[in-house]
């Protein structure tokens, strides 16, 4: 299994690299590993990308140390897996959370990103910067795997999405659960998430950047959702595209990916 050391330090990241081409780095959301691409990204974009995919630390195959975590961290490891790989100059693909990594690539590593897409994600939240109390509240009422699995229907999908397509979402749950990372780790990564803060550097991004949201990711966990958050990234990065996805919610990667995939793909070419 491929993994590499972190600038010799104790921490190994594990990560998949597909087809060649121009680097593609896929960065998934909160305490999700890398496997969820390859439900349907992976194979879609391998095929003319050099599509690198991995596991935050905390995550999936990665070391987990008890430390601190911050998305400078992760991006730092984005980073140091790029010079590993000598992937200069990528397209990079965040997702939720994975966008505020892409955002500090884009701000700090410029010469490693070519053109950046921030899919439901946001620069900042202005108020809660620890562990939202809504999410404590519902874990320790639930458990953290049933919480897990219900929030990700319910801030992924439409109810009408959900009633027609059993099939697809159990699927998705399936590998997204598979190597669920114990939940001390879901709390570090969700503290980064929460701590990060972008806003007052949106107008630095230089990058050509799509900003990709459904209509419906209104979901309130913090005082501000993803779909506002997405008006704030456009609003503040200058070379921005803003494109709302009608009838989605945060998981359109995966409820609706040829449409996901043809609008990133123009972004591309453009």
């Amino acid at each position: 299994m491929p993994k590499f050391r972190v600038n010799a330090s104790d921490v190994e990241i594990y990560y998949e690299v597909h087809g060649n081409g121009r680097p593609m780095v896929f960065l998934s959301e909160t305490a999700c590993d890398g496997e969820v691409w390859k439900i349907y990204q992976v194979e879609e974009f391998s095929r003319d990308h050099r599509v690198i995919i991995h596991d935050y630390r905390g995550t999936g195959q990665s070391s987990k140390p008890s430390i601190d975590y911050t998305t400078t961290m992760f991006a730092e490891d984005v980073v140091a897996l790029m010079d590993h790989l000598d992937a200069e100059d990528a397209i990079i693909v965040g997702h939720s959370m994975g966008g505020r990594v892409a955002q500090l690539l884009a701000l700090d590593h410029p010469n490693k990103v070519h053109k950046l897409v921030l899919a439901s994600t946001g620069a900042h939240y202005p108020l809660t910067k620890g562990l939202p109390l809504k999410i404590c509240k519902e874990m320790i009422e639930w458990g953290y795997e049933k919480y897990e699995r219900d929030h990700t229907i319910l801030v992924g999908w439409t109810d009408e999405y959900v009633k027609n397509n059993p099939d697809k979402i159990d699927n998705y749950l399936k590998v997204r659960m598979h190597n669920l990372c114990p939940v001390e780790f879901y709390l570090r990564h969700l503290l980064a998430r929460q701590s990060h803060d972008t806003s007052q550097r949106l107008k630095d991004i230089q990058q050509p950047t799509l900003i990709l949201v459904g209509e419906g990711d209104r979901n309130m966990t913090s005082e501000i959702n993803h779909r506002t958050s997405s008006e704030i990234l456009a609003k503040g990065i200058p070379n921005s595209r803003l494109v709302v996805l009608p009838n989605e919610r945060h998981s359109y990667f995966f409820s609706n990916p040829g449409e996901a995939h043809r609008i990133i793909r123009e972004f591309i070419k453009e």
